[in-house]
């Protein structure tokens, strides 16, 4: 009976460290935002400016199984984000792009005609790992 309850008891310890997709560990992702913003002169673009996201929201989903966004952070003043202490497992990193659609029956600079698309980066994390997603580039 004592041997059973051994067992028992590091089986279910075995179950209950396991640690799912989420804040607890030591791994980190990073990356850098960097906003295009096409410049428009009577509905016509005549300009594209890049310039770094400061202050740029960029979001973070835990596993693969969730539809909707875990945490979120504002970038630093260079673009620049750091989400720390995460667990082993599989993320997806994504901020929004603006699609400005423009024709001969849209008005200029009308925020009905404006619509938003996640730009998304994948990223499958080991133990103690910091993976840099490199830079995401969002439409404004």
């Amino acid at each position: 009976m004592k041997k059973l309850l051994v067992i028992s008891v590091i089986a279910l310890s075995a179950v209950a460290c396991k640690k799912f997709e989420g804040e607890g560990g030591r791994s980190s992702i990073s990356g850098k935002v960097v906003i295009k913003e096409k410049l428009y002169m009577n509905g016509v673009c005549v300009d594209t400016v890049t310039y770094d996201g400061a202050g740029e929201d960029i979001y973070i989903v835990y596993g693969t199984e969730d539809d909707v966004y875990d945490d979120k952070m504002e970038c630093s003043y260079d673009g620049s984000f750091k989400f720390d202490y995460l667990n082993p497992g599989d993320y997806t990193i994504f901020g929004y792009s603006e699609i400005f659609h423009t024709g001969p029956n849209v008005p200029n600079n009308d925020d009905d005609y404006r619509t938003a698309e996640a730009v998304t980066q994948t990223v499958k994390l080991e133990k103690k790992q910091t993976q840099d997603v490199g830079t995401i580039t969002l439409w404004k």
